[in-house]
C-alpha cells in the first residue's frame, strides 16, 4: 500500500509517499521507476527509518528544504538513500538534515548496489561506506551493509587488501572475495554475480575463494586473511570454492587450509544463492555458472596430524534430499528397509546399513558440479541389483530441474578422480565403466618448492641438499606436508657429508656431538635409542660452500669447558698434597664470535620427519622420565580442561601429552641449553627432544602480528644484519607480544618481528616464573630484514623482520622480490603497534630467569674463540 503526503510545500514541486518499508521523496512531477523498484525491494530497518530521496540535479537549496519538511518528527534516526547524486553532495546532505532535523542520519558514501533480500552494498574503494552523522559531533563509519550482519566490525571485512602481492580480500555485500589480481575484463563480469547471489546473512560472513578464469589462489592468501580476524568471529566464516585454488595433490583445499591453519574450517561444497537466512547452495562450474542444488549445506575439516591421510569432511548441516524419509544420523536417513540413504558430496548414496569397505573413499570424493550422483552400493553381488532398483526409484522421485543434472551410478564411480558420462547427465553409468580402487586414485602429496634468494643475496638452504627445510607442522601454508632436505653448509665444515643409510643397516642417531658438558638442564649424557632401517631422515650429500667469514664459529669451535682437576689451583685454606712447581697459566682469552646459522644436516634439525615422530617420543619418555613424570601430571590436567585439544586427545592423548611436556619442559630454565646446539647444527640428544616440542607447539593457539624482544647486537651482528636481508633460524626463536620494561632497560635496541605462525605459550608455562606474553618461532623459519637502525643518543635502536611465508616461493624455488606491498604493510602495522606501545604504560612481561631466551638476533649464533 502506497500513501502519498503533502503540504504547503507541494508548489515547490516535492511531495512523499511510502512505499514497501521506505519513505521516498521525490518530485511531484514523476516518479522513476528504478527509485519505485528499489523502495519496494528494501528489507526493514527496525533501527531506523529508512527514506529514499530523488532530487533532480543542481537541486537549489530551497528543494533541500522542502524536503526536510517533508519527513517526520520521530526520534528514531534515519537511513538515507540519495539516487543519482556525487559522494560529496550526499556527505553535505547527511550533516546538514542531522543538524536540520536535530536526529541521527546515516547516509552512503559511495555507489549504492542492491544485493539479494533488500539488502545494500556502498562501495567507492577505501573508507567508503555508509556514514553516521549526528549533531555537533564529527562523522564516524558504520560498514558498509545493510540490514548490518553481526560479523561486519573488522576492517579486514570491509576494506579491500592485499593478502599477497598477486591476492587481494575484497568486500562483497554478503561477505568477502578472496581473489587474484587480474585484468577487469575477467574479474567484473564475476563479480557482478557474486554481488546478485550471494545473500548478505545476519549471523554468517561467506569467504569466497577464486576468480574463474583466473591464476589460482593460494592457501597462504587464505590463511593470511584469517589470521586478520578476531578469534570469536572465526566460527562465523564459510569458505566458498569459486574459482581455482592452488592445489596440494589430492588434499581437498578445506582440508588444506584447516592443516595450514591448525584449526576447524566451515566450507560450503558451492555458493550460497538465494535468501538471507538459509539459503540454498549451488555447485559451481569451471567457468562460474551455477550447478545442480547440494542437500549438503556444510562441511567441516579438521586438521590431520602430518603422517595421517586426511579423513573425510564431516556434515555441519544438510537438507532432506527427498520428502518423506526419516533421519536416522548424521546426514543418514532411511529409505527402505534394508537401505539406508546418505547424503555425500557428490550426491546421494544407497547403502546397507552397515559401513562398505570403500565407505570413507566415498565420503571423501568431490562432487562435480556438472552432475549430481545418485550412487548405489555394488560391493555384495546378491544386494547390488536390489540397490540399483532402490537409486533408480530415488533418481524417479527427484524432481524435472534435478533429474537434468544427475544421473545413477555404482558407488566404484567416485573412486575415480572423474567419472566419465557420455551425453547427457541424465541417465545412468554401468558398473564396469569406473572399477578403480581408491589407492589408485589418490595422489601424493608434492615436497614444498625449493628455497632461494635472488641474485647478490646469500644463499639459503636449496631442496637437493643436506639441510630439511622448517618444520612442516608449523609451516605458514602446509602444516601437515613432509620436510625435504637441504643445505647451506660448507664442505669443509664437518669431516664428510653424510650418507643416508641403507636398508639393511640400522640407523641411529648422531650422539658424539652433543652439548658440551658443564652447562645446565638435563640434556648432556643422555643416549638415544637406535632408529630402525628405513625410519631415518633422508640425508642428501652434495652440500654448497658456505661464505668463509659466517661458518667462523663452526671451523673454531669452543675450547674444553673446563681444566683438568691436577690443573685447577688449590682452594684458599687447602694444603696442596706436592709443592707446585710454577703458577698455573692463565686461561686463555676468550673472544665472542657471532656468525650466521650454518644449515644442518637432516640428523642435526628439529624438523618432523617424514616417517613421524613415534622414535621420538618413545625416547623423550624413557630418556627423560624422571623430568617427564614431574611435569605429566599436571600439564595433562592443562591439556584435558582446554577445549581445543579434546579432539586431538581423544584421536591420541599419548603423542599429545608427550609433546606438550616437552614443550613445558623446553620453557622451563631446564631447557636454557636447547637453542645453541640446534644454532650450531649440532647432532645429539637435544634433536629427538627438540622435535617433539615443535610437534606440541603445533596445537597451541597461533599469533599473528607483532611480537617484539630487546637485545644489544654486537659490531659484527650490526654487520651481517646491514649486509643480507634474509635469515633462517634453526632453534627456537622467544619473543613478546609487547615490550617488557624490564628489557628494555637493559637493552637500546628492540627487534620488532612480523608474525604468522609463531605460537602463544601461555598454556603450557611453567607454574614458577612463566613468562604469560611469550611467542615462539619454530626452527627453520625464515625472516626477511625491512629495516636496521642502529640506537643514537635519545633514540633506540630497532631491527624490523617479517615472517617469510611458503606461498612467497616462486615456481622455480626463488624468493619472490616482488612483496613490497607485503613489506610495506608489516612496516605500517608494526609502527602503529611501537605508537601504541609508546603511549601505554609499561610492563614486566618476562622474569630474569628467562631473559637469556631472548639475546639472539634469529639467524645468528654465538659462539667463544680462544686466542694465546
Amino acid at each position: 500500500m502506497t500513501k502519498r503526503r503533502g503540504g504547503p510545500e507541494g508548489g515547490r514541486g516535492m511531495t512523499s509517499q511510502t512505499i514497501g518499508n521506505a519513505l521516498v521523496v521525490h518530485p511531484r512531477a514523476a516518479l522513476r521507476n528504478e527509485i519505485r523498484d528499489l523502495a519496494l525491494g528494501l528489507a526493514e530497518d527496525p533501527d531506523h527509518q529508512l527514506v529514499v530521496v530523488d532530487l533532480p540535479g543542481e537541486s537549489p537549496f530551497s528543494v533541500w528544504e522542502s524536503t526536510a519538511k517533508l519527513l517526520p518528527r520521530k526520534r528514531s534516526g534515519i537511513r538515507l538513500v540519495i539516487g543519482s547524486r556525487s559522494r560529496e553532495t550526499t556527505a553535505l546532505a547527511g550533516q546538514w538534515l542531522s543538524e536540520r532535523l536535530n536526529r541521527v542520519v546515516i547516509a552512503p558514501d559511495g555507489h549504492i548496489m542492491p544485493g539479494v533480500g533488500g539488502s545494500l552494498f556502498v562501495d567507492a574503494g577505501w573508507g567508503s561506506g555508509w556514514v553516521r552523522f549526528q549533531p555537533g559531533r564529527p562523522p564516524k563509519r558504520d560498514g558498509k551493509r545493510f540490514p548490518r550482519p553481526v560479523w561486519e566490525a573488522p576492517s579486514s571485512l570491509a576494506e579491500i587488501m592485499p593478502t599477497s602481492a598477486n591476492g587481494v580480500a575484497e568486500p562483497l555485500p554478503g561477505g568477502v572475495w578472496l581473489r587474484p589480481r587480474g585484468p577487469e575484463h575477467i574479474l567484473g563480469p564475476h563479480r557482478a554475480r557474486l554481488i546478485a547471489t550471494v545473500p548478505c546473512q545476519p549471523e554468517i560472513c561467506t569467504v569466497v575463494i577464486g576468480c574463474p578464469g583466473a591464476a589460482p589462489v593460494t592457501v597462504d592468501d587464505i590463511t593470511r586473511f584469517w589470521g586478520w580476524l578476531p578469534e570469536d568471529l572465526r566460527p562465523r566464516l564459510r569458505l566458498a570454492r569459486f574459482g581455482p585454488v592452488e592445489g596440494r595433490g589430492g588434499v581437498p583445499y578445506g582440508q588444506a587450509v584447516a592443516d595450514a591453519l591448525g584449526e576447524k574450517v566451515v566450507c560450503y561444497p558451492g555458493l550460497p544463492v538465494g535468501a538471507r537466512i538459509e539459503p540454498d547452495i549451488h555447485l559451481v562450474r569451471a567457468d562460474g555458472t551455477l550447478g545442480w542444488q547440494a542437500s549438503m549445506g556444510e562441511l567441516g575439516y579438521t586438521p590431520a596430524e602430518p603422517w595421517q591421510e586426511p579423513s573425510a569432511p564431516y556434515p555441519v548441516s544438510y537438507r532432506p534430499p527427498v520428502f518423506g524419509v526419516q533421519e536416522v544420523g548424521r546426514a543418514v536417513y532411511a529409505y527402505a528397509p534394508d537401505a539406508l540413504l546418505e547424503i555425500v558430496q557428490s550426491g546421494m548414496w544407497l547403502r546397507p546399513h552397515y559401513d562398505t569397505a570403500n565407505a570413507a573413499a566415498i565420503r571423501l570424493a568431490e562432487a562435480d558440479a556438472d552432475r549430481q550422483l545418485v550412487l548405489y552400493d555394488e560391493g555384495d553381488p546378491e544386494s547390488a541389483a536390489r540397490m540399483r532398483q532402490l537409486a533408480e526409484d530415488l533418481f524417479g522421485s527427484l524432481d524435472n530441474a534435478a533429474q537434468r543434472l544427475s544421473c545413477v551410478a555404482p558407488a566404484s564411480a567416485v573412486l575415480h578422480r572423474r567419472a566419465e558420462v557420455v551425453g547427457r547427465a541424465k541417465g545412468a553409468l554401468e558398473p564396469g565403466t569406473a572399477a578403480a580402487s581408491f589407492a589408485e586414485a589418490a595422489t601424493l602429496i608434492q615436497p614444498r618448492p625449493r628455497l632461494e634468494i635472488g641474485p647478490g643475496e646469500p644463499a639459503l638452504p636449496r631442496s637437493g641438499e643436506s639441510a630439511p627445510p622448517r618444520s612442516a607442522e608449523l609451516a605458514p601454508s602446509w602444516p601437515g606436508e613432509p620436510a625435504t632436505s637441504r643445505s647451506g653448509e660448507s664442505a669443509t665444515s664437518r669431516p664428510a657429508d653424510p650418507v643416508a643409510p641403507r636398508p639393511e643397516e640400522p640407523a641411529t642417531l648422531r650422539l658424539e656431538s652433543a652439548p658440551e658438558p658443564g652447562g645446565g638442564g638435563f640434556l648432556p649424557g643422555i643416549t638415544a635409542p637406535a632408529i630402525p632401517a628405513g625410519l631415518a631422515p633422508v640425508v642428501a650429500a652434495g652440500a654448497g660452500p658456505a661464505p668463509a667469514a659466517e661458518l667462523d664459529s663452526v671451523r673454531h669451535p669452543p675450547p674444553p669447558s673446563a681444566p683438568k682437576a691436577a690443573e685447577a689451583p688449590a682452594a684458599i685454606g687447602s694444603t696442596p698434597s706436592e709443592p707446585v712447581a710454577a703458577p698455573t697459566p692463565p686461561a686463555p682469552a676468550v673472544e665472542r664470535v657471532s656468525a650466521v646459522q650454518p644449515a644442518p644436516v637432516s640428523e642435526a634439525a628439529a624438523l618432523v620427519p617424514k616417517r613421524g615422530l613415534d622414535q621420538e617420543r618413545e625416547w623423550l619418555r624413557r630418556a627423560l622420565s624422571r623430568e617427564y613424570a614431574a611435569v605429566a601430571n599436571s600439564v595433562g590436567r592443562v591439556l584435558s580442561e582446554h577445549p581445543g585439544f579434546q579432539s586431538a586427545l581423544e584421536r591420541s592423548s599419548g603423542r599429545v601429552l608427550t609433546d606438550a611436556v616437552a614443550v613445558r619442559l623446553y620453557l622451563s630454565e631446564a631447557g636454557d641449553e636447547l637453542d645453541l646446539p640446534l644454532r650450531r647444527a649440532l647432532a645429539g640428544p637435544h634433536v629427538p627432544f627438540a622435535r617433539c616440542a615443535v610437534s606440541g607447539l603445533s596445537r597451541l593457539p597461533s599469533h599473528r602480528g607483532a611480537a617484539i624482544f630487546s637485545t644489544t647486537p654486537t659490531a659484527r651482528e650490526w654487520e651481517l644484519y646491514r649486509s643480507r636481508t634474509l635469515f633462517t633460524e634453526w632453534g627456537f626463536v622467544n619473543a613478546l607480544t609487547a615490550p617488557c620494561t624490564r628489557q628494555q632497560a637493559g637493552h637500546q635496541t628492540d627487534v620488532l618481528l612480523w608474525s604468522m605462525t609463531s605460537r602463544r605459550t601461555k598454556l603450557l608455562e611453567p607454574d614458577g616464573e612463566p613468562t604469560a606474553d611469550r611467542v615462539l618461532f619454530v626452527p627453520g623459519t625464515n625472516f626477511k630484514v625491512l629495516d636496521v637502525t642502529e640506537p643514537a643518543e635519545g633514540g633506540r635502536g630497532q631491527i624490523v623482520l617479517r615472517e617469510l611465508a611458503v606461498g612467497e616461493i616462486d615456481a622455480d624455488g626463488r624468493v619472490d622480490r616482488n612483496r613490497a606491498a607485503l613489506d610495506e604493510l608489516a612496516l605500517t602495522s608494526l609502527r602503529r603497534c611501537v605508537e601504541k606501545w609508546a603511549a601505554a604504560a609499561g610492563e614486566q612481561r618476562m622474569p630474569e630467569s628467562a631473559a637469556r631466551r631472548f639475546e639472539l638476533l634469529p639467524g645468528l649464533v654465538r659462539t667463544v674463540r680462544g686466542e694465546g
